[in-house]
């Protein structure tokens, strides 16, 4: 188990650019669904908008 964490003497390099990339795709998750919800939001404000007239 020790050598597959060493990564081969390479760790000081590998385990923060696994440490990043999941970072990245969390906040790739998190801004996504952000950005889908405001969508949603302004579609039923449409929707409503259309509804009054």
């Amino acid at each position: 188990m020790m050598r597959f964490l060493d990564m081969g003497g390479y760790y000081p390099w590998v385990w923060p650019a696994y440490v990043v990339t999941l970072g990245v795709m969390g906040l790739n998750i998190y801004w996504a669904k952000r950005l889908l919800a405001r969508a949603r939001r302004a579609a039923v404000r449409r929707l409503q908008m259309q509804e009054e007239q």
